[in-house]
């Protein structure tokens, strides 16, 4: 190899001198913001050093937009946040901990597969479950936030700001994808005030502690206006128990796959058959389902074109500038909510938690779409996001509790809260359902298995054969509804949710789209 260059490996207690030259050509280009975020770390050896801390941010910004201090211009406050599992196991002071920790070091396998799993700290900016300081700003604030990502194939982040958006290129956003030595910028202003979750939303993730909170406050001198909204959209909704099958109909995967007769040589064979030790396609699930009134007796009948949405709850629409009220009954039996993302959540008992439903409850819940919750200059006019809830959000959402949520720009819904721009319009969740977490597990073991469940043998292939892998609910051909005619104007909303395993390249086959506003792509593919 080429002689190694000065300063790519600085010796205990040496001194060296970088310089980095910042060229026109490494800013900002006219469309991107202001600054752009990079990272700086050792690369002696970058899996060691960065997992032992050295890493840091470094923005790169357009000429004058920075002031005398170096902090930008028209912005009152910036953060850095790190995202990344830091594996202490690949620390260059995994020995020197390990002895400080244990005063028998003979009782410590560094092998154990526990005791690895242990030592990856889920963690922003080197902190867990709620313990990074200093994350507070004031209601009307111009907020720059600068997200950076390192480590592996795990590091897969859906950065969620809970209570308030961002714009990111034009874009309205709540949530931004962050992979592996990924860095993005983005801006707020937040019009909310109170404490709110800013955390990735990988459900290993939120769980091991990848979340902390940010403060907005009302100052002396905070922009914000107060929003009057106009006309309130009301929906019933109840969260309620049924069996759900994945795979009613096996015809299309046993014929995909050539299988004529031996039906346990079929890949699917793990997901759907049933058996000593695996539950099948069946089980038991809740689901968000919509009702002509509040007496929750007439189940609103679902229409040809929402057919598609299967296990989903039923779409939500709201112009910007309006309000959505939803009177929710929990009939089922868990503890159950519904939250959305990307509106104000207003908590009518003036609270800033989640109101939870006991079984047999009812609750209103209100959802104010102001400006910043609606489509940036470069969305398309009815942005998605999605509802579910918030009780237990792993186990809820794996549950089946999940529906999506239109917010459009003003004039785009007809009196009845439609479209009136488009002719179809189609909502797709890709999601592994992860069965062993759901709140029906033990149930769904002594309903299909007939066992005790204290009594299954939970085995890695137990636990995968209950991992769906899913497009609305359904998989091998199951999802029926998505029908349209040639010519026709259509929509697709795409929703991603779930752990690391939800990285979904969405291929519609024989077909191009059209995505973006500003500057238009053709795409066959498009990743959630």
């Amino acid at each position: 190899g080429g002689a190694t260059k000065a300063g790519a490996h600085v010796a205990p207690g040496d001194t060296y001198t970088y310089t980095w030259r910042v060229l026109e050509k490494d800013g900002p280009t006219p469309s991107d913001p202001h600054c752009l975020t990079y990272l700086y770390y050792s690369a002696a050896d970058p899996v060691k050093d960065t997992n032992s801390g050295l890493v840091g941010p470094l923005l790169v910004c357009k000429m004058g937009s920075l002031r005398s201090d170096n902090i930008q211009v028209q912005v009152e406050k910036e953060f850095f946040l790190l995202f990344t599992i830091f594996d202490e196991n690949l620390s260059w002071y995994l020995e020197e901990n390990i002895e400080a920790t244990f005063s028998d070091l003979s009782a410590v396998d560094a092998e154990d597969e526990d005791f690895q799993e242990s030592n990856r700290m889920h963690a922003i900016n080197g902190y867990m479950y709620e313990n990074l300081p200093g994350l507070e700003m004031c209601r009307g604030d111009n907020i720059s936030w600068h997200l950076l990502a390192l480590g592996t194939e795990t590091d897969i982040h859906g950065i969620y700001f809970q209570g308030n958006t961002v714009n990111l290129g034009g874009m309205t956003r709540d949530t931004i994808s962050l992979f592996p030595h990924t860095t993005t910028t983005a801006y707020m202003q937040p019009d909310q005030a109170g404490k709110f979750e800013v955390g990735c939303q990988t459900m290993k993730h939120y769980v091991s502690g990848m979340k902390h909170t940010y403060t907005v406050e009302t100052c002396d001198h905070s922009k914000a206006d107060e929003i009057q909204f106009g006309a309130i959209r009301t929906y019933y909704i109840a969260a309620e128990e049924v069996e759900w099958d994945y795979s009613p109909d096996r015809s299309w995967e046993l014929g995909k796959h050539n299988i004529t007769q031996h039906e346990h040589e079929s890949p699917g064979h793990i997901f759907v058959s049933s058996g000593e030790d695996r539950i099948g396609s069946k089980y038991k699930k809740v689901v968000y389902r919509e009702y002509t009134d509040g007496q929750f007796t007439e189940p609103k009948k679902r229409s040809a074109e929402e057919e598609h949405l299967e296990i989903m709850g039923p779409f939500i629409r709201a112009e910007v500038g309006k309000s959505i009220l939803i009177i929710f009954k929990n009939k089922a039996s868990q503890p159950y909510s519904i939250y959305a993302h990307g509106v104000h959540v207003v908590n009518l008992d003036g609270g800033t938690e989640i109101r939870g439903t006991l079984p047999g409850g009812i609750n209103t819940y209100q959802w104010n779409v102001p400006e910043r919750s609606g489509p940036g200059s470069n969305d398309p006019d009815c942005l998605t996001w999605a509802y579910y809830s918030k009780e237990d959000v792993m186990k809820d959402m794996y549950s089946g509790l999940v529906g999506p949520l239109l917010t459009c720009r003003k004039g785009i819904l007809n009196n009845k809260g439609l479209r009136k721009d488009i002719a179809r319009e189609f909502a797709l969740l890709f999601l592994v359902f992860d069965e062993n977490v759901s709140w029906y597990l033990d149930n769904n073991i002594e309903n299909y298995i007939h066992k005790d469940p204290s009594a299954i043998n939970i085995t890695e292939e137990f636990e995968e054969s209950n991992k769906i892998h899913a497009i609305n609910g359904k998989i091998y051909g199951n999802l029926h509804g998505l029908i349209m005619t040639e010519g026709e104007k259509t929509n697709w909303y795409l929703l991603g949710l779930g752990n690391e395993v939800d990285m979904h390249t969405v291929h519609f086959h024989a077909q191009s789209f059209l995505y973006k506003v500003s500057a238009v792509y053709i795409t066959k593919y498009k990743a959630t």
